[in-house]
């Protein structure tokens, strides 16, 4: 831009052509750079269409103060005729940031080369621009065939007309729309006592109403953010939902007439560069806004204008959750940290050693206490009754202060310990985890089971059209390509997610947020594939963003665009309070797990107990049978060796 003002610098001095001034100095320089301070602009361009050389060394003089006392308040300031203008800036004269354009007198010539040669194909809307006019020239009749759009800050200086103490009033001027009256509103006035008095209202404060301007709205069907209203004959009457309350809103508050249209599209590119649905109205001038939920892509917002996003959301990938969750084997072990497991452990070892050694001192030094205590005393068992009393337990009463101390303690310490971890266990087990299939497109498609839809002829279908990421163009070639009937809203599409046997859909998430309650099954989502902005669609060259915008960020600043979204305009069913989240047998599957396979063992111990028993009691009858047969084969040995003897 730098380089481009040191041009025009160039330009206007090897021209040597000059402009008539039709005010005195000090009126030029006051009001230019009121203008200039209160736009904040980066440079001045002072345009005239005198081809002749200045005739008087006075104007001259003149225009060369002019420019240094702008020059010299650090204002980048060039001098050009119209026509030099057009040659050597032309179409980039959007490359020069915030420029202030000054016409400095109401010529003929000025006039008729600014309406023919530069309104027609400069953005009048880029710069800001400051005329002035002679107190006899008509303000009408100077823009009587200029075109000066809402949002163009056009400024024209005229004297007041006061001859004792002359100043200037300068008026913003600017139609509605195209053939429609000039309007006229007070912008600043200048005066020599009290210099140039500048607005405090913003661009559109001052143009808040439109007058009854007509704006024919295209929307679709597309609950609960934007739904058509039709009479008994099924005309177009209205919309609803979250964009048709922000359409009411905006018509209120602009004094605007609204008409709205219907399309089943949103509106894709197709390959011959034309655009189709809800966007291709837009460019063929056959709507002026776009109200649905209209995601800001960059083709299109190379095509069209959009508004300030009115909400920014994920898009991800939706299916039906599992009707099983994961079985919680560590459910009952989750509640406490390793840490906490091993201070229990810990706790119960050192009672049961402190309980002991308080055992073992009475038995030494106060053995009638000891003989009076019913307590168990030996280590096994008091291991297990300290045990115990964390499972809710109770313990024999003891005697002795010592040991009913600990014992007090202990239970104490247990209590506290079985609250917690009672809460912990019921809040685990009321969160139910869910074991998905996949969480990535990438997994989706190893997957080959699922369908996969988007909304028909929708953002979210070029998304995937036109998309450089392998993974997705894949899954563009080899799951939605064979989608015949894609959905043509996302209430259809998630409706088929829970009706369709593994169906996973693309949509954002606010849509879920809103429709989840009007599905017959629970949505998950995948990861995040992009993040996205939702706005209204205007049309090419639309000078009705800026007041739209100047709305909008006003409803959203006040609170009442999210109050819009979030309860007035919701599905039914969205507000229902959710009820008692209940546990599955799943969840306490562990549990019953665990008790079973403690009865079992048990069973078995005690079979093994019995089994061991009963061979003890067989093997000491067979070692009496052996022994009384071992002792009566001596006793018979013994007689027969003395029946021998008695004989010899």
């Amino acid at each position: 831009m730098r380089k481009l003002i040191i041009l025009l610098c160039i330009s206007a001095h090897t021209g040597q052509s000059y402009c008539q001034l039709i005010r005195p100095n000090v009126i030029y320089e006051s009001v230019i750079k009121g203008v200039h301070d209160y736009y904040n602009n980066t440079c001045i361009i002072l345009l005239h269409a005198t081809e002749d050389p200045i005739e008087s060394q006075e104007e001259s003089e003149n225009l060369q103060r002019l420019q240094a006392y702008l020059s010299k308040a650090y204002i980048r300031t060039a001098v050009m005729q119209i026509s030099t203008f057009i040659d050597r800036v032309g179409g980039s004269y959007y490359h020069i940031k915030r420029p202030l354009f000054v016409l400095l007198n109401d010529d003929d010539d000025v006039r008729n080369q600014f309406a023919f040669e530069i309104a027609p194909w400069i953005d009048m809307s880029y710069p800001n621009w400051l005329v002035f006019l002679r107190p006899e020239t008509s303000i009408e009749g100077f823009f009587d065939k200029i075109y000066v759009q809402f949002d163009c800050t056009m400024m024209v200086s005229q004297p007041d007309g006061n001859l004792e103490s002359p100043g200037e009033i300068i008026t913003e001027v600017y139609q509605i729309d195209r053939g429609e009256k000039l309007r006229t509103g007070l912008f600043a006035t200048w005066s020599r006592e009290t210099g140039i008095k500048l607005p405090r209202w913003s661009l559109y404060q001052r143009r808040s109403d439109l007058q009854g301007h007509l704006f024919r709205v295209m929307s679709i069907e597309d609950p609960p953010q934007s739904m058509i209203r039709r009479d008994d004959n099924g005309q177009v009457t209205g919309l609803g939902g979250f964009f048709g309350g922000l359409m009411d809103l905006l018509q209120e508050s602009m004094n605007c007439t609204l008409v709205y249209l219907e399309t089943n599209e949103w509106g894709y590119l197709r390959g011959n560069g034309t655009w189709t649905g809800a966007v291709g109205s837009l460019i063929d001038n056959t709507s002026d806004i776009v109200a649905a939920e209209l995601i800001m892509t960059r083709d299109r917002v190379d095509a069209i204008k959009f508004t300030t996003p009115v909400y920014s959301t994920k898009i991800r990938t939706y299916i039906k959750r599992p009707s099983l969750s994961a079985l919680k084997w560590g459910a009952y072990f989750i509640p406490f940290e390793p840490s906490v497991w091993v201070a229990i452990v810990v706790m119960i070892v050192i009672t049961t050693a402190t309980i002991s050694l308080v055992n073992s001192a009475i038995s030494l030094f106060a053995r009638q206490w000891k003989d009076n205590d019913d307590c168990p005393t030996n280590v096994p068992d008091i291991f297990f009754a300290v045990f115990g009393v964390f499972c809710s337990q109770g313990m024999s009463a003891s005697i002795l202060d010592p040991i009913r101390i600990s014992h007090f303690v202990i239970h104490l310490t247990g209590v506290i310990i079985l609250a917690a971890y009672s809460a912990a266990l019921i809040s685990a087990l009321a969160v139910k985890t869910f074991v998905l299939p996949f969480t990535t497109m990438d997994g989706l498609l190893k997957d080959n089971t699922y369908r996969f839809g988007v909304v028909r002829d929708s953002a979210d279908y070029s998304f995937f059209q036109n998309t450089t990421d392998e993974i997705l163009g894949v899954l563009f070639d080899k799951l939605l390509v064979k989608e015949k009937e894609l959905p043509n809203n996302y209430l259809e599409g998630l409706s088929l997610v829970c009706n369709e046997d593994k169906y996973a859909f693309m949509t954002v998430d606010n849509a879920v947020t809103q429709l989840q309650s009007e599905v017959g099954c629970v949505l998950v989502p995948l990861d995040t594939i992009s993040q996205t902005s939702i706005a209204f669609g205007l049309r090419p060259g639309s000078p009705y963003r800026g007041i739209l915008d100047s709305h909008l960020l006003l409803l959203r600043d006040s609170g009442v665009m999210q109050r819009l979204l979030n309860s007035h305009w919701a599905m039914t069913g969205d507000n229902v309070e959710g009820g008692w989240e209940s546990v599955e047998i799943g969840d306490i599957l562990p549990l019953a797990v665990m008790l079973l396979t403690g009865i079992f063992m048990g069973f078995m111990i005690l079979s093994i107990e019995k089994l061991v028993k009963r061979n003890a009691k067989i093997i000491k009858k067979e070692k009496k049978i052996v022994k009384k047969f071992l002792k009566n084969a001596k006793f018979l040995s013994g007689q027969l060796n003395h029946v021998k003897k008695s004989n010899k």
